[in-house]
């Protein structure tokens, strides 16, 4: 099996450096172009599923980059960006110590109003890699 993990293409959140987690957020103009350069990279690359994230800007990126090519995309939850809870549509700021360690020192985060802890969010994609690799049909 060869795994290929493509991340959405650029919104306006992403832009504007706010988190957006779990808020569905869609892709901009600039995503959108990036994702037909990358259906252009990938284009003699031979897929036979693609699996997204249900929020819009990794559907559309996924619809984007398949475009024209009979090739099954598929939702699955577990795949779903992380929940940032309070911290989502704040901007990225590096003096949130505490939101800074999700990203350096992921150890040291913790969850706030809501958000999700980093043993959900390896438990739920461990879950779906390991389903993955263990189903007969992408052998």
């Amino acid at each position: 099996m060869k795994l290929y993990i493509i991340r959405h293409g650029q919104t306006d959140w992403n832009r504007a450096r706010r988190l957006q987690g779990r808020t569905d957020i869609p892709l901009n103009e600039w995503g959108r172009l990036v994702a037909e350069l990358t259906r252009e990279g990938l284009k003699d690359v031979a897929f036979d599923v693609a699996f997204t994230s249900p929020l819009i800007r990794a559907k559309e990126t996924a619809e984007l980059i398949l475009k024209d090519r009979n090739i099954p995309i598929v939702e699955d939850e577990r795949i779903i960006e992380v929940n940032f809870g309070a911290y989502e549509g704040e901007s990225f700021q590096l003096d949130n110590e505490n939101l800074q360690n999700f990203f350096s020192k992921p150890e040291a985060y913790y969850p706030v109003d809501g958000s999700e802890s980093m043993e959900s969010i390896l438990e739920r994609t461990r879950d779906f890699l390991s389903e993955l690799s263990q189903n007969p049909k992408y052998q």
